[in-house]
């Protein structure tokens, strides 16, 4: 059934957007919290943050999970443990309490972000895998942006309660489409991988495919954060600083899937890393330095966008479908540890120097730092070293 695999993508986007509609959750009911918890707002940042470090533990032991499971069982119980957490909150009656079911909920959008990529690159694998994972990779926004109208017509009306209540029943809803999903049968596994480890081969260019995609995000992240306050700086005012950023967050949303559908065509994708990650750098550097920023700050939204589902594509280039549990585990651990580390050590860097451009610089770096680490994945994936790879496999499987 040639349109099945697009159907079960549609089901495993709603599940990862069901993830970005709860993570917004906090964000939309902060000043109930605070009133209702007698919580500050850096209390407020440990519920958002609850909800993206768990992703350093679990990542890992997730994907050595996904050898044992089949990655169907794993969804779900993800799901439930964010339908969970939504309940959880909205009987909340202190912080503790919601820190921990936020941390529950956390846990279970972990393993749903893993399971979903992992049944994408299935089913994908060597076919249109560029634009399937550009559409995946809009999932989170989606509903994040899906859940900022929602959830603050819930909270005016029903209270903050009934918002968490709202992500526990996305997770329930998707958590009943998901029961269907087939997965993609496999070959045997060979017993030369019958472990839990990667060989070195392959673990090279996945933790380097991981840090291209922590880093991408991290740049994102930083200029989100902190192109309004340079603007500011720089004489706009803060409704057309916000207004302006916006408009370049609009201009990545779009470009994700039309820009991986440009890739896929092309068939290019480490060119187009390439050539979007200079592009996004160069744009960066100029409007940090005040050159036509309105011009580089939406370019810049552009160039991102199609890094997307061509970096995501990066791990199918080197992992066998019976690697690719714990390889994106893997990739997603290096993800997360950037994220959770490349902010505090950004906000030490703008205590120091006392400006908003050190993060944007910051940025720039991290994009143009892929262009080396984008080939460094090309030479530690060629054919031929994987070739070794396979061959030093099989003769530990014979002796």
């Amino acid at each position: 059934m040639p349109g099945r695999r697009w159907m079960i993508l549609a089901v495993l986007f709603a599940a990862r957007a069901a993830t970005g509609f709860q993570f917004q959750s906090i964000g939309s009911t902060a000043n109930l919290l605070m009133q209702d918890f007698g919580i500050n707002y850096s209390q407020i940042g440990m519920l958002l943050g609850a909800y993206l470090l768990p992703g350093i533990v679990v990542a890992f032991p997730a994907g050595l999970l996904g050898q044992r499971f089949r990655e169907k069982k794993l969804g779900l119980a993800g799901l439930a443990m964010m339908a969970i957490s939504g309940a959880a909150l909205s009987c909340s009656d202190g912080f503790a309490v919601a820190l921990v079911a936020r941390t529950i909920g956390g846990v279970g959008a972990t393993i749903v972000v893993l399971v979903a990529t992992k049944m994408t690159v299935d089913w994908f694998d060597s076919r249109e895998i560029v634009l399937a994972m550009s559409l995946l990779q809009m999932s989170w926004p989606f509903g994040a942006m899906l859940a900022l109208p929602i959830q603050a017509y819930i909270a005016q009306f029903l209270g903050w309660p009934a918002v968490m209540l709202s992500g526990s029943l996305c997770a329930t809803a998707v958590l009943c489409a998901f029961i269907p999903v087939s997965e993609r049968e496999q070959p045997t596994q060979p017993a030369a991988t019958d472990h839990a480890g990667l060989p070195v081969a392959v673990l090279l260019p996945v933790t380097i495919a991981g840090v291209i995609w922590g880093g991408m995000n991290l740049a994102c992240i930083l200029f989100f954060s902190y192109a309004p306050l340079l603007m500011v700086a720089q004489g706009s005012t803060p409704t057309v600083a916000a207004s302006l950023t916006s408009l370049a967050i609009w201009c990545t949303i779009l470009a994700i899937p039309s820009g991986g559908y440009l890739v896929h065509r092309s068939g290019k994708p480490i060119s187009a890393i390439v050539t979007c990650a200079l592009v996004a750098a160069v744009a960066l550097a100029l409007f940090v330095a005040g050159v036509f920023p309105t011009i580089f700050c939406l370019l810049f939204g552009v160039a991102v966008g199609p890094l997307s589902g061509a970096i995501l594509s990066l791990p199918s280039r080197v992992l066998g479908p019976h690697q690719r549990a714990v390889g994106l585990g893997v990739f997603y651990t290096c993800f997360y540890v950037l994220m959770a580390v490349g902010p505090l050590v950004v906000g030490h860097l703008q205590d120091a120097w006392g400006s908003p451009s050190v993060g944007l610089i910051a940025g720039a770096v991290l994009l143009a730092a892929i262009v080396p680490l984008c080939l460094s994945f090309v030479f530690l994936s060629k054919p031929q070293r994987l070739a070794v790879r396979d061959n030093s496999a099989e003769l530990r499987a014979a002796s």
